[in-house]
């Protein structure tokens, strides 16, 4: 019997495995990092304490996707992993699949067949195809555009139990083998659960199918949010809000703008097809009635002048600062769609003060973005303005709390290992 291994044990951890359990008869093993986590290590203790994983749905719709079910092993640590495996699927965040993979034996490494990344950012595939090679010349590396759908920890005392609350109807998947059997498979799987699975001409193609990448840093690198996040807010403010509730300005638009248009500047290096930002973000993620945005400007976006691209993606964001598809209660009010707090520093349960996710996985996204950029020779102004911001808040809070015992997410010139192996990776394939 062939064998799957899932790195990562999170609520998108168990869900997979979930997904896994209920459409394949392969063993399923899954690893986490119990001794440098305190929430892996209660995963694990909850796990062997009640010798099951179960995911409920928020809806109906989506309970073929629910299910209580026990796997073949759960390591502690990656170091502990043994055996071989065909399929590794990588349901960790994107900035550690190299040293994560690093961490694997030879003897397993060379024996992988399939590598599935679950959240990859721009380049996730070159990173670790570029590893793998000296491993296993052959092996298949997917990339899908993101995550399914949104799935999280149902009570922190049972974290073996989590909630799917949403499920995307389209995901993006690239292969770098032409004409994927694995990938032909994983169709059949997903249309199971009512998923179309658009096949793209290879990982890179599919890892520009997600608008965190266009949106995040100008949401989250501008001296609003960043303020917000080092220097904490005396009442909340919101990351989807206009300013002065959240950072939402003509200026922040603008700057939305010039970073998407460096992007498709790389993008064409590569030869692949430009996103449409406005489409992207109005037909694919959360739309807007047809009143507020008429089909022939969100189609035509990519051709209209600059100030009017950025009329539209303004108009976009007031269109969802309630959900304009709910029902209104009897005053009139929407559900409060923007209404997503902007997340500042925390004390993990070791004391150590971390980045939230958000910024600090936009950091990497966008650094490895820079730096493609810099291999191929294209300018990226409003990119490095973004990254020298975010820097300058980390550096700031470092001088003045010397008191404080702080995570690495702090230091600067990080990613050193995935930028050398992004810059391998081109060399080879003759880009640089």
């Amino acid at each position: 019997m062939s064998k799957i291994l899932i790195i990562g044990t999170g609520p998108v951890a168990i869900q997979l495995a979930n997904l896994c359990h209920l459409t394949t008869d392969k063993q399923i093993d899954m690893v986490g990092r119990a001794s440098t986590s305190l929430k892996s290590k209660k995963l694990l203790q909850a796990y062997q304490r009640d010798k099951f994983f179960e995911v409920t749905t928020q809806n109906d719709a989506h309970k073929q996707m629910a299910g209580r079910f026990q796997i073949n092993h759960l390591y502690a640590d990656i170091q502990d992993v043994e055996g071989i495996y065909d399929t590794i699927i990588m349901a960790c965040t994107a900035d550690a699949y190299h040293s994560t993979l690093a961490q694997l034996s030879t003897a397993i490494l060379e024996k992988v067949k399939h590598i599935l990344l679950v959240s990859p950012t721009f380049g996730s595939q070159m990173i670790v195809a570029q590893y793998m090679a000296n491993f296993n010349k052959d092996i298949e590396v997917i990339s899908f555009s993101t995550y399914l759908g949104d799935t999280r920890c149902y009570d922190t005392e049972q974290p073996n139990h989590v909630v799917t609350t949403g499920v995307k109807s389209k995901l993006y998947v690239g292969s770098n083998r032409d004409h994927s059997a694995t990938i032909a498979f994983l169709k059949d799987v997903f249309k199971q659960f009512y998923i179309v699975l658009k096949d793209m001409p290879t990982p890179l193609h599919a890892e520009t199918r997600n608008s965190s990448l266009y949106v995040h840093p100008p949401l989250f690198m501008n001296d609003f949010s960043l303020k917000v996040i080092f220097e904490g807010a005396e009442i909340p403010v919101y990351i989807y809000k206009l300013f002065p509730e959240g950072p939402i300005t003509m200026t922040l638009i603008h700057e939305m703008r010039l970073m998407w248009k460096e992007m498709m500047t790389i993008l064409a290096k590569f030869s692949v097809p430009s996103v449409n930002l406005l489409e992207f973000m109005v037909k694919e993620n959360y739309p807007v009635r047809p009143e507020t945005l008429a089909d022939g400007d969100v189609y035509k976006f990519e051709k209209l002048p600059a100030i009017h691209q950025e009329y539209l993606l303004y108009v976009r964001y007031t269109a969802i600062l309630i959900d304009p598809f709910s029902d209104p209660d009897q005053h009139g009010r929407y559900f409060d769609f923007s209404a997503v707090p902007i997340k500042e520093l925390y004390e993990n349960e070791q004391g150590v003060v971390h980045i939230p996710r958000m910024p600090s996985e936009d950091y990497y996204r966008t650094s490895i973005i820079q730096h493609i950029g810099k291999l191929l020779g294209v300018k990226t102004p409003m990119i490095d303005t973004f990254m020298k911001r975010y820097e300058q808040y980390c550096q700031d809070y470092k001088k003045h709390n010397h008191n404080q015992q702080l995570s690495s997410q702090f230091n600067m010139n990080l990613f050193n290992d995935d930028k050398s192996l992004v810059e391998a990776f081109l060399d080879t394939k003759g880009k640089i």
